[in-house]
């Protein structure tokens, strides 16, 4: 083994980083399995009462276990980052929830289970799935860099002398 910085143990920052992504993709498995209903466009009415009309199509639901399973491993995964202290072993962990994060994305690319039609403003019918797309592929080419650099550093780090 060399004396790569990178390979030190984790510190206690790196833990209380791991506990806030566990917290974070917990709450996020949460809402997306439970809450989904409120990811709307909502109007007021002239009476007073709110009419929530939905964003999502049924399509989300066929989409739905892809996230589910991702999250878990995501929580295991950085469960064991946690207890088991390698630093082999929490890079390829984080290669994989990141390689498991593109699948997730390109797959709700393809699923695309939004309903834009709702929203009351044409242009913005027309402009909000192109943003969204973008935003999506913006989103699986950082994750495919971050898995791409996190190998290469894991590579380097058992090559260089």
């Amino acid at each position: 083994m060399n004396s790569n910085k990178s390979t030190a143990p984790q510190g206690i920052g790196d833990i209380v980083s791991h506990i806030a992504i566990i917290v974070v993709t917990v709450a996020n498995l949460i809402f997306i399995t439970f809450f989904h209903k409120y990811i709307a466009w909502y109007t007021i009415e002239p009476d007073g009462s709110v009419t929530r009309l939905s964003l999502l199509t049924d399509g989300y639901f066929i989409w739905l276990p892809i996230p589910i399973t991702a999250s878990i491993v995501a929580i295991v995964a950085y469960t064991l980052m946690i207890i088991y202290d390698r630093y082999w072993f929490r890079t390829a962990a984080q290669i994989i929830v990141n390689s498991i994060g593109i699948a997730v994305v390109v797959s709700l690319l393809s699923i695309f289970p939004f309903d834009f039609s709702v929203i009351p403003n044409a242009t913005a019918v027309d402009v909000v799935p192109i943003a969204v797309t973008v935003f999506l592929i913006l989103m699986a080419v950082i994750y495919g860099v971050s898995a791409l650099v996190l190998f290469v550093k894991l590579i380097r780090s058992y090559t260089v002398k």
